[in-house]
């Protein structure tokens, strides 16, 4: 998708539901800007549709952020009661 492209709440909840775990991904997936995934995804959040899970915990690496691949999917970097606890990724939630 070109920029400006407009993105629905579908396409990002059909991306989560396809196995995208980060607003990279999702951006990636639906063409959106990482900035516009982030707040579709904070907007699905918020009516109860996708939840943050933890995916590994611990996976923080002994040297910091800099050398980590997890690529925005880390709760270190996020709020809520996952922040630090190790790799987490958007899930569709049960309804």
């Amino acid at each position: 998708m070109t920029p400006g492209t407009r993105v629905s709440l579908g396409d990002v909840l059909a991306a989560v539901a396809g196995g995208a775990g980060s607003a990279a991904e999702v951006a990636r997936r639906t063409g959106a800007d990482l900035d516009t995934a982030e707040a579709a995804l904070a907007t699905l959040a918020a009516a109860g549709r996708v939840r943050r899970v933890l995916v590994f915990a611990g996976a923080c690496a002994d040297d910091g952020c800099g050398t980590c691949g997890s690529s925005g999917g880390c709760a270190s970097a996020g709020v809520g009661s996952l922040v630090g606890s190790g790799l987490t990724a958007w899930r569709v939630a049960d309804r």
